[in-house]
């Protein structure tokens, strides 16, 4: 065999070699870009799933928030019905002997109207201790149940809160609005008032030189 003839053999068997690394590295490539593809696909795929799971976290986060929010106005709200539960049950148990009390109060009165009719060396004198007695532990009694007695003295100022208006006066001694007599006595429950004390109050007429005078002007 020549040596042209080896020389050419051997330039053939080298580009054939060279082919064959070149198919051999475009499969590769082919591989690596198939891999890396792949590889994005599944990257791309997790971080789909991964947004999925984070929205889906954060719309849990704002139901459990709103949940927490209603618990707590619930609370609330059933702790202001409790409160108000107990002080309207305070205030039945308060103001459940008013009635009762209500009904007594005329035996009060009755026994001090009798006390004050009531005339030295009188046959019936020799009672009025007894009554004096019987009046007294009646009104301990009362008070231990909260009632007692609205404090009203001839001249004090008129309280429409406490005191109800019978009669109108006109007395020169006392300025208008002032109380001039205590018709009956008035009670309070607590601080509710079951009984206004019955008065009759002071209101000055006007003179006629005063009425002319102003007329006159």
């Amino acid at each position: 065999m020549s040596k042209k003839k080896i020389k050419i053999n051997k330039d053939n068997e080298e580009v054939k070699n060279s082919e064959k690394e070149k198919d051999e590295m475009t499969k590769d490539d082919k591989k690596q870009d198939s891999n890396n593809q792949k590889e994005q696909e599944i990257k791309t795929e997790h971080d789909k799933r991964v947004n999925e799971l984070e929205t889906e976290l954060e719309k849990l986060k704002k139901e459990l928030q709103e949940k927490d929010d209603k618990i707590l106005r619930l609370s609330a709200e059933l702790d202001n019905f409790r409160k108000r539960l107990m002080k309207e049950t305070e205030e039945k148990l308060k103001y459940a002997n008013q009635v009762l009390l209500e009904n007594l109060l005329p035996v009060i009165d009755h026994l001090e109207m009798a006390l004050i009719h009531v005339k030295p060396d009188s046959p019936v004198e020799s009672i009025k201790e007894g009554v004096e007695l019987t009046l007294k532990q009646m009104k301990d009694t009362l008070a231990k149940f909260g009632l007692k007695e609205i404090e009203l003295n001839i001249g004090d100022d008129f309280d429409p809160n406490y005191h109800e208006a019978l009669m109108l006066d006109n007395k020169e001694e006392y300025e208008n609005n002032k109380v001039t007599q205590v018709l009956q006595k008035g009670y309070i429950l607590h601080d509710r008032v079951i009984r206004p004390s019955k008065v009759s109050v002071n209101k000055k007429e006007e003179k006629k030189d005063n009425i002319k005078e102003e007329e006159n002007e």
